[in-house]
């Protein structure tokens, strides 16, 4: 996205961290009310212009978003199917990432006889 077509309220969290920057010495912690600034035009804007912009680490951010949303979609980061041929008519790889960095990884021959909607809630713990 280009700097001149960005929403007002990137525009203006850009803006708080410029000023911050400026100022700012080295292995300063980002204060938390610029990252609550950042985390809320995230949720409305979404997380990858608002770190594109603000140049912010995508994955931070995203987990703040998360935990400030508090919902299991956020939470759960990442999933990967993959097929496996074998000679027994295929199997497959489950690979789970919560956003914490928690991995669960599942290698199966049937993956037609897991119940994966239960599998993924036992992961998450809901």
């Amino acid at each position: 996205m280009d700097e001149k077509q960005l929403p007002e309220a990137i525009e203006r969290v850009q803006s708080q961290f410029a000023q911050w920057r400026a100022h700012k010495r080295p292995r300063d912690r980002i204060p938390e009310g610029l990252w609550r600034a950042a985390v809320e035009a995230a949720q409305r804007h979404g997380v990858h212009a608002v770190s594109r912009a603000v140049r912010l680490e995508h994955a931070a951010l995203s987990r703040r978003v998360a935990d400030r949303a508090g919902g299991e979609a956020e939470a759960f980061a990442f999933m990967e199917w993959a097929d496996m041929p074998s000679a027994a008519g295929g199997g497959c790889v489950i690979e789970m990432e919560k956003s914490n960095g928690t991995r669960l990884r599942i290698c199966v021959h049937d993956g037609a006889a897991i119940d994966w909607a239960r599998m993924k809630e036992a992961f998450l713990g809901a």
